[in-house]
């Protein structure tokens, strides 16, 4: 159904919720590579980092910008033939395949481990655009109030923590309790992929009778797409973005290495599991919060709050190593605080540029926004958690030959750890605050800066 979209804050707080509720599926599949996959590559496995590493990158930078590309394009085109919504029951069939697929690593010879995960982790790269680019874009399509859509944000965030609990907290442990092999491993999978499944669908229902604009002029194009860059607002929101997920994938694929040799735990997924799990839990209890922050203090001043908060616990957390273990826990509740903060605040900002640029050019491209953000995510998680992460990793001299035999890694290597899960993604952070300071107006609401 098209027509006008709802104006003034009409949405009903269950519409908000359940189509929010799409976020855990996106939530499970932005994760699961960035918490699980790496260390299960190298640990469990015993493929070198470097090169689980390079498998892992090549896909999700190469198949997942052409994927994010081809969606939000073909999105944007077909409104009226195809609903942007529709592409969420697209990812639902797809999402269970691809997600058992990705971690069902085959015992053969490493060449053909390598080349199974490159073509395993194309297709669940295909299968992420598929979902993750119409749902982004579908949030500015279906309210033209900019404070609904912070509040849209909000739940969005919100649901970021059941994700966060759901696929870096239980599932952990699952595996944990079903002995962490590849069996294990492969079951914790397919959790994954049906709760993906079951997001996606309530999110699709949520708003199958909701009235969204669809404008005539669709003359979109890969030129028309590359375009939206030159729109000034959305250009500087794609900076900030590069460096913050290039941070939270380095931080995130370093994390269950931190907790096994800096901290030197032995249940090293449980550990995973609890501190994911507060931090997952103060995500969903402090969202209303930083909503009424950014009304005081305006988005660009409460994203700064944030994202210097986050800086600051990095750093402490670090350096904490093997210190007492309810530090580590607050530290992980600062995380959720400050990431809320930042990441709540950052969407909000992104589906203003959306109706900014709809309200000036009078033509919907949403779809190729979501499109371009989406690429800038997976492609700033993929060098950060595989290549940075893993290079990092083997400057050091991490041997992945004596992980998986359980034998202590070198001095080097352990600070090697300590670098990619705190130090480096503190500087990143950094960069990102200083581009949002220097670039969106201290009160900036409905509209950024040209």
């Amino acid at each position: 159904m098209h027509g006008a979209a709802p104006q003034g804050g009409l949405l009903r707080t269950r519409t908000k919720a359940l189509y929010s509720f799409g976020n855990v599926g996106n939530q499970l599949f932005r994760d699961a590579p960035m918490i699980l996959l790496l260390y299960y590559l190298t640990s469990i496995v015993g493929i070198p980092p470097a090169i689980a590493g390079a498998a892992i990158f090549v896909p999700k930078v190469i198949v997942g910008a052409l994927s994010d590309f081809t969606v939000g394009v073909v999105s944007d085109r077909n409104l009226h033939r195809f609903a942007r919504r529709n592409w969420l029951l697209v990812g639902a069939v797809l999402a269970p395949f691809a997600m058992i697929a990705t971690f069902f690593v085959p015992n053969a010879a490493m060449s053909t481990q390598v080349g199974y995960v490159v073509v395993a982790f194309s297709f669940y790269m295909v299968t992420f655009a598929s979902f993750s680019v119409p749902f982004l874009a579908h949030f500015s399509e279906i309210s033209s109030d900019p404070q609904e859509r912070t509040v849209l944000m909000a739940w969005k965030h919100a649901w970021t923590g059941a994700g966060l609990l759901l696929g870096s907290a239980l599932v952990p442990w699952l595996i944990h309790e079903l002995g962490a092999d590849r069996g294990a491993y492969v079951t914790g999978a397919a959790l994954l992929g049906g709760i993906t499944a079951i997001s996606l669908v309530t999110a699709w229902n949520a708003v199958r009778k909701v009235q969204v604009v669809t404008p005539l002029e669709r003359d979109l194009s890969l030129r028309g797409l590359l375009a939206t860059l030159t729109f000034r607002p959305f250009r500087v929101l794609c900076l900030s973005a590069a460096a913050m997920t290039v941070a939270a994938g380095t931080c995130s694929a370093a994390m269950a290495f931190f907790i096994t040799y800096n901290m030197g735990r032995t249940d090293a997924l449980v550990q995973l599991g609890i501190l994911v799990a507060i931090a997952g839990c103060v995500v969903m209890a402090v969202s209303p919060l930083w909503v009424a922050a950014a009304k005081v203090l305006g988005k660009r001043n409460a994203y700064l709050v944030g994202a210097l908060g986050h800086v600051i616990t990095l750093l402490v957390w670090s350096n904490a190593g093997a210190g007492p273990i309810w530090v580590t826990y607050v530290c992980s509740g600062c995380v959720g605080l400050f990431n809320s903060g930042w990441g709540l605040i950052a969407l909000s900002l992104l589906t203003d540029a959306m109706a900014q640029a709809r309200a000036e050019t009078g033509r919907d491209t949403a779809g190729s926004f979501a499109a371009i953000w989406s690429i800038i995510e997976k492609a700033g998680i993929a060098l950060g958690g595989t290549l940075i992460a893993s290079s990092i990793l083997a400057i050091g001299g991490f041997d992945s030959a004596a992980a998986k035999r359980g034998i202590a890694q070198s001095a080097e290597a352990i600070d090697a750890i300590r670098y990619a899960f705190g130090i480096v993604p503190a500087a990143l952070m950094c960069i990102a605050a200083l581009i949002i300071w220097r670039c969106v107006p201290a009160r900036g609401g409905a509209a950024l800066a040209h």
